[in-house]
């Protein structure tokens, strides 16, 4: 194998390992957090803490409603049960029944509103607790994938990594520094030539250039300053 095949097959093997880390990192990422799970049980959380405000706060006017309803029990036992006799404290007695009765007419408004938004939020949660509950299922079973490919690019990677040092060390230093040179300023260090024309710059090569890559030499485009590979 020719200096600038080895070349080429380094860059290769290069350019696949950067594939493969970056598919690593998106896999690691992906089983480090699920996006639509997280925000799921986000808007469920939600959910629930005003779930528990609207509960509360229909509790209190349940008991409002049942103190008004034992104020008015109480009064009514005086008004009816004969121990009162004064017109004036009868009179009185039905003022504060009426009074009561108005404050309690606003209470149950109240408590109708505060049932009908509990009855609400509780079927928007009922229905994002079995969104979690899908999306769990559905991850747990992603998982196992992603568990299994993260284990098959680990692989890779450390394959590839090994492809790498070992064609470095083969081509010794001053090639791979010549190599890592081009890299960086040209983003493609060896690029191919077919039917006489460079890949990198899509221009021809001169007939001289073109036969001595041929024969194995380390040959530049005169053109983009690439080196040149012929199968």
């Amino acid at each position: 194998m020719s200096l600038a095949s080895r070349l080429y097959q380094l860059q290769v093997t290069e350019l696949q390992l950067r594939e493969q880390r970056r598919r690593l990192q998106e896999t690691l990422a992906r089983l480090d957090h699920n996006d639509e799970l997280s925000a799921a049980e986000v808007l469920l959380a939600d959910a629930e803490t005003r779930l528990k405000a609207a509960e509360k706060s229909q509790r209190q006017l349940e008991w409002d409603v049942d103190d008004h309803n034992a104020k008015i029990r109480a009064l009514n036992d005086r008004l009816y049960g004969g121990s009162v006799r004064n017109p004036k404290e009868l009179l009185s007695l039905e003022q504060d029944i009426a009074g009561i009765r108005k404050h309690l007419g606003g209470k149950e408004d109240q408590l109708l509103e505060a049932m009908s938004q509990s009855e609400s939020i509780q079927a928007e949660a009922e229905v994002l607790r079995r969104r979690v509950v899908e999306l769990k299922a559905g991850w747990d079973s992603e998982r196992i994938g992603l568990e299994t490919l993260k284990r098959e690019l680990e692989a890779t990677v450390a394959r590839l990594t090994e492809v790498r040092l070992s064609t470095r060390q083969e081509l010794g230093p001053d090639v791979a520094q010549r190599y890592d040179q081009l890299v960086k300023a040209k983003g493609l260090a060896v690029v191919k030539c077919e039917q006489g024309r460079c890949k990198g710059c899509n221009l021809t090569v001169p007939a001289g250039l073109l036969q001595r890559a041929r024969a194995g030499e380390i040959v530049e485009c005169a053109s983009c300053g690439r080196l040149i590979y012929v199968d």
